[in-house]
């Protein structure tokens, strides 16, 4: 049963805040060591939102460099300025991107006849793969089924989609709709635990957060699936659920992935962007008691 894994890569800062592209890099490596099927870079978890355009193509440029085609490199190009996603769409792919992920426009709520016309005036204008990045909790739109799938007739270049809702009720109409028809077209959860019904749904899998902290975990579950090895599916499971109260030890949870990958001597700093906070030794007491539950 195909199965694939993908990492939504943190961003590593040093602690006056420029980026700190050697932790960045022994991240990069260490994923793509443990396993896991491919890396996004630039979507919420790197907290593309708070860089500026500059500082988000050095990254872009530094990942293209070091992942170089080990594994599936995504790149989200996502902003509130249409013109501002097409330039830099196009120049990661043309540096060696395999593909850019784009959020539907945030802040005001649109309607699908909306995300439509938005998706289609960009899908015609980027020269590569387009995954969709629905997270209606962060952009207070959806991206119905049928849009979704009217997009993908129209234009070959639209690949996927990352699906990031909690229940798999939205996820499981994507996968009906639009890969019924287009049997090709990738439909990914953007949370851990959806991982395992996802793919039993008939998705592709997940691109997902956790990864960043246990990759071997996660490359793990998918090598079960991908082996049909029932108990190895089912340890995968129990121990994400497990280890999904890592979100829960403070809103909002990136500061604590950073701080859990420091604590594993993947990063020097979980510095974030201000007005990120820092964690606090209170985080440190219970993201160590996590990591030591599971024997990491």
């Amino acid at each position: 049963m195909k199965a694939a894994y993908l990492t939504p890569a943190i961003t590593l800062f040093r602690e006056d805040g420029s980026l700190d592209l050697e932790s960045q890099g022994k991240l990069f490596d260490n994923l793509i060591e443990k396993g896991v099927d491919g890396i996004l870079v630039e979507g919420s978890s790197s907290e593309f939102f708070a860089m500026p355009m500059d500082e988000r193509r050095e990254m872009a440029r530094f990942a293209i460099e070091r992942v170089d085609h080990r594994v599936k490199l995504i790149i989200g190009t996502s902003s509130m300025v249409a013109d501002e996603i097409v330039d830099f769409s196009n120049y990661c792919l043309e540096q060696g991107a395999d593909a850019v992920m784009i959020l539907p426009p945030y802040y005001f709520r649109f309607g699908a006849e909306a995300l439509l016309q938005y998706y289609d005036r960009l899908a015609g204008k980027i020269n590569g793969p387009i995954y969709i990045y629905n997270f209606p909790a962060n952009t207070g739109t959806s991206v119905p089924a049928e849009t979704v799938l009217q997009l993908a007739q129209m234009h070959s270049n639209i690949v996927g989609i990352k699906d990031t809702i909690p229940g798999m009720d939205h996820t499981r109409e994507l996968i009906k709709v639009v890969k019924s028809q287009i049997p090709n077209f990738e439909v990914y959860s953007g949370f851990d635990d959806n991982f395992a019904h996802n793919i039993l749904a008939g998705g592709n899998g997940c691109i997902a957060a956790l990864s960043n902290v246990v990759p071997e975990i996660c490359a793990a579950w998918a090598k079960a699936f991908r082996d049909n090895d029932l108990a190895g599916i089912a340890k995968g499971q129990q121990a994400i659920d497990r280890l999904m109260d890592l979100y829960a030890i403070r809103d909002p949870f990136l500061p604590v992935l950073k701080e859990a990958c420091r604590l594993r001597g993947i990063a020097a700093s979980s510095t974030g962007t201000f007005p990120m906070p820092n964690a606090t030794v209170e985080d440190d007491a219970r993201i160590l008691a996590l990591l030591h539950r599971e024997g990491i």
